[in-house]
């Protein structure tokens, strides 16, 4: 499974954001292509400690569900919700927001293993290798949306 923490993943994944317009229609969901943007950087501020979490929450906080979830089960489109801190920050401008999700992916990239976030909001506590591929697929999820 590949990793926001793999260089060539974030490189792709910086590339394709750059290809997501403000008029990209959506395939599924509610979001614009607006609210995505600062939905995803939320979901990497959250891993990179930017934003504060109450306490694990939930069954998918426990290991087995915890990694079926992150690391093999597919996600469906437009039926899961994610944890309220990762819908935080609200759209500004296009280039502001783009500049800024661009800015996190490559934090991300560098963030060693003890500056990412001991827990995330939903499935309790996270390896690096968890918050890594969970970053690379929450990202891949919702370009795909975008057609990105």
């Amino acid at each position: 499974m590949r990793s926001l923490s793999e260089p060539d993943a974030q490189a792709e994944i910086s590339r394709r954001v750059q290809r997501i317009e403000p008029t990209s229609q959506r395939m599924w969901g509610k979001m614009e292509s607006g609210q995505m943007l600062s939905h995803v950087a939320d979901q990497l501020r959250l891993a990179l400690r930017d934003l504060p979490t109450g306490p694990p929450r939930g069954p998918f906080r426990f290991a087995p569900m915890r990694f079926l979830l992150i690391h093999v089960l597919p996600w469906p489109k437009g039926r899961a919700q994610g944890p309220r801190e990762a819908f935080t920050t609200p759209p500004a401008s296009w280039e502001d927001d783009r500049r800024a999700l661009l800015d996190l992916i490559g934090r991300f990239g560098e963030a060693s293993t003890d500056g990412l976030a001991p827990t995330h909001p939903l499935f309790g506590r996270m390896t690096a290798r968890d918050w890594g591929v969970l970053s690379y697929r929450h990202l891949d999820h919702h370009l795909r949306q975008f057609s990105g």
